[in-house]
């Protein structure tokens, strides 16, 4: 548990938007940064379900990394938002599919794009510790949809994207917040729990 209360950790959030606004800009790069770093060991099998996701705001972009994964036989996807408090479904995607934009102004596959459930999910992130715990936009729509897969399959891989300088001494958190088993930044790649899918 959390010695944070609700209102410090929204200041939080606040403070982290704009330090990554100020990120984003000192490192144009990060994107393509993050494909070079991503770890072998994750890419398990050829076929291996990867969503990531498409940035909104400041997020990194995991674009370059999506397509590297991609060409190395992954078969991607990404999430589109359901009715409220509900977790994320998944839509096959392939670079260059056409998009929608669904809540949030986030670019979604279209309806007719095929039902997939994930082994690895790439997440934004507007913080992080090295235990994995995360802090997102207080939604807890990754959280949901990551208790509900990690119940239906304890394999499930989570990697947070993001620039090393939003790293943390702790993030606070409460109960239902799920931890990242791996953390992905334009430096390098952190593994949380050692797990692979």
């Amino acid at each position: 548990m959390s010695f944070f209360n609700t209102n410090e950790k929204s200041e939080l959030r606040a403070r982290m938007k704009r330090k990554r606004v100020t990120l984003q800009s000192l490192y144009p790069r990060s994107g393509t940064q993050l494909s070079a770093r991503f770890p072998a060991e994750l890419l398990t099998r050829p076929g291996l379900v990867i969503a990531g996701y498409r940035p909104i705001q400041s997020e990194i972009d995991p674009t370059a990394l999506m397509e590297k994964l991609k060409s190395r036989g992954a078969q991607l996807c990404l999430p589109v938002m359901q009715e409220d408090k509900k977790p994320l479904m998944f839509r096959a995607w392939t670079p260059g599919d056409e998009l929608n934009f669904g809540n949030f102004d986030v670019e979604e596959p279209l309806e007719t794009a095929l039902p997939v459930t994930p082994e690895i999910v790439l997440l934004p992130l507007l913080a992080f510790d090295k235990k994995g715990r995360r802090l997102g936009y207080g939604g807890g729509y990754y959280d949901r949809t990551l208790k509900a897969m990690r119940a239906a399959n304890p394999h499930v891989c989570a990697v947070g994207l993001g620039y090393a300088a939003q790293q943390l001494d702790k993030v606070p958190t409460d109960g239902g917040d799920q931890s990242l088993d791996w953390v992905l930044t334009e430096t390098g790649a952190m593994s949380v729990t050692g797990k692979t899918p």
